[in-house]
């Protein structure tokens, strides 16, 4: 016998469960809409239960006011809610992918791209108005596929405000992960979400299971990670350092801000000899959600940058010279051309702006070069419910340097 609950009369189906909070009444279920057969999850606030605190119930309803107003693509969209004998469910798209929790070796590499993909989405929360701070941050509510596509979810904690986010009467997060700040009831604001983006990215990259957070932090309250990652680089260090300065004051004021400052680092220590293999790898950087594949080279001076040709089309085979873009199209690429470069390692990167000035892509990627033009290509995939017309400007990056910069009209169709 299914031991599941019945939730055909609503039009789902449970097909088994994801997760559970026994004490707090939520259990969470893969399901399928009956008529569609689209894969769901179903989340379960069973606030009738003995034992089980009424007072989650403001989880829920606030879980759904923020959900019903963002659209992103690393957040899963809510779908329905209905009430139950026991409570209230909600039902979310379903991602396919297991959270951090779940995965405790990530290489410094994947670490850095997992960060800018969740500032990226931070970003775009703390861009709403009012902004969005999600209060509970940490590796159990970030999923990662097999491609490190990023998503955040459980927007239970969360809050909306304008500013500084006003004082709650109850606090709300995972301690460990939760600022000063927060766990001390005081004002919140973009900051906050960082340090806990910071403590998660210190577990992950010194293998410390997130359950396990309180051996990082000292007797006077800071988490003390350098002596256990010697690999990586000290400006990836002084980064992390910034992201969980427990004055608020001293960290990050925003994810764009944080975002800025960790697209450059490398992260890790530079070799005493830098190897330079045969094999010329990939050159194509997606701009898509803001995700990172990283490049790591040796440095170029500046005479080198001369001539350079950034051609903008819909189409790889088109020889067209955009300057003037419909959103209609799905995907958009730009062909950067570097001539007379020396062979050897490059990190190259690629940013998109849009025509408020907010990054909305990037991409970054390694290689060796063995020809003598250097030839990248970077792509970016449309929203037309997100993006805006307007002037938008590309900027591409060697070794850390601006070498080239386009800027194209991007029309609403």
């Amino acid at each position: 016998m299914n031991k599941f609950p019945d939730f055909s009369n609503y039009g789902y189906q449970i097909i088994r469960e994801l997760g559970h909070n026994r004490a707090g009444g939520r259990v969470t279920y893969l399901g399928a809409e009956i008529n569609t057969q689209r894969t769901v999850v179903v989340k379960q606030f069973q606030f009738a239960r003995t034992g089980v605190n009424w007072s989650e119930y403001d989880a829920y309803e606030r879980e759904i006011q923020v959900l019903r107003g963002l659209d992103h693509p690393s957040i899963p969209h809510y779908l329905d809610s209905f009430q139950t004998v026991a409570g209230f469910c909600m039902v979310q798209d379903y991602k396919n992918a297991p959270s951090l929790a779940m995965k405790t070796q990530w290489t410094p590499e994947q670490v850095k791209q997992i960060a800018l993909s969740v500032l990226s989405i931070l970003n775009y929360l703390q861009s709403q108005i009012p902004p969005v701070i999600h209060r509970d941050l940490k590796p159990e509510n970030i999923l990662v596929d097999e491609q490190l596509q990023v998503y955040l979810v459980d927007f239970g904690f969360a809050r909306l405000g304008g500013g500084d986010i006003a004082v709650s009467s109850v606090i709300k997060g995972t301690l460990g992960f939760m600022p000063p700040e927060q766990m001390f009831n005081r004002q919140l604001s973009a900051a906050s979400d960082l340090y806990s983006l910071g403590a998660t990215l210190i577990c992950l990259l010194t293998h410390t299971p997130s359950t396990e957070v309180g051996v990082l932090i000292d007797d006077t309250g800071r988490i003390n990670f350098q002596q256990r990652i010697p690999e990586l680089n000290p400006d990836f260090i002084r980064w992390l350092q910034k992201m969980v300065e427990p004055n608020v004051q001293n960290r990050y004021a925003n994810a764009n801000e944080a975002l800025d400052a960790l697209v450059p680092i490398k992260v890790l220590r530079p070799s005493p000899k830098t190897q330079v293999t045969k094999k010329v790898l990939p050159s194509l950087v997606g701009l898509t959600t803001l995700s990172f594949i990283v490049f790591t080279l040796v440095r170029v001076k500046p005479f080198f940058f001369n001539n350079i040709d950034v051609t903008v089309t819909t189409n790889l085979k088109s020889s067209t010279r955009l300057i003037r873009i419909s959103k209609n199209p799905e995907r958009i690429y730009f062909s950067v051309k570097l001539p007379d470069l020396p062979q050897g390692d490059y990190d190259s990167a690629c940013q998109l702006f849009d025509e408020s000035g907010i990054l909305v892509g990037m991409g970054q990627s390694r290689l060796t070069l063995s020809a003598k033009e250097f030839s990248a290509w970077c792509w970016y995939d449309f929203n037309p419910n997100i993006d805006q017309s307007g002037d938008w400007t590309f900027k591409f990056f060697i070794d850390n340097e601006e070498v080239a910069q386009k800027t194209l009209h991007i029309v609403t169709p």
